[in-house]
């Protein structure tokens, strides 16, 4: 395996390399959705539905050779929580390889040796980057906004009920797991890592 450094990014780097990505793209970009299984074709990787017990190990990994992503065959069922892990593998491929300039991975790609830290370090920015490659910033922004003020009175009189019911609707619009919404509107501070924890991880993690 290849010796290899990498170095963790702000916030404000990785969207902007998801604006990269928008931009060169922007054919796999419909209103809300991005087609990340299209981006993942372009790209020059695969995607392989792998059968057995993967899913209680792992949701997804880029295989030895990185042309491969697998994913368990169970989520391929459920776009809305297929789409993220397929999105968060690939940029784990794009940010491990930086190859969004030739905008396909080299058919001589291999596997690179990674310290504890760096595993930590991009497993944190793939994560993030995954999100706001699925949930472009100023449409989450301006469509969480809109839910939160349109919300009925049922609902906007109790914070939870309310931000649940907005990532609901949110989920719809993207479709992407409410889970994914949660993350991403933590990620931008629309809400606190405690009501993400309090409304969403301890209720929708499995």
């Amino acid at each position: 395996m290849s010796s290899f450094t990498y170095r963790k990014h702000s916030p404000q780097d990785l969207e902007a390399i998801a604006g990269i990505i928008f931009s060169r793209y922007a054919h796999r970009c419909s209103g809300c959705y991005v087609d990340v299984e299209g981006i993942v074709e372009d790209c020059g990787l695969r995607i392989l539905p792998r059968e057995g017990g993967l899913r209680r190990f792992v949701e997804g990994y880029v295989a030895n050779d990185p042309h491969y992503i697998i994913v368990p065959e169970q989520l391929t069922s459920y776009a809305a929580r297929y789409r993220p892990v397929v999105a968060e593998e690939l940029c784990h491929a794009i940010l491990e390889y930086d190859f969004l300039g030739a905008g396909t991975l080299p058919v001589s790609a291999q596997p690179h040796m990674l310290t504890p830290e760096q595993h930590r370090d991009i497993e944190a920015d793939a994560q993030y980057l995954s999100l706001a490659v699925l949930f472009p910033i100023e449409k989450f922004k301006h469509l969480f906004h809109l839910c939160m003020k349109n919300a009925p009175p049922a609902v906007a009189s109790h914070r939870g009920k309310l931000l649940m019911h907005c990532a609901e609707r949110l989920e719809t619009e993207f479709q992407v797991w409410s889970l994914r919404v949660a993350y991403r509107a933590r990620d931008l501070g629309l809400i606190t890592p405690q009501e993400c924890q309090e409304f969403f991880s301890n209720r929708l993690a499995m």
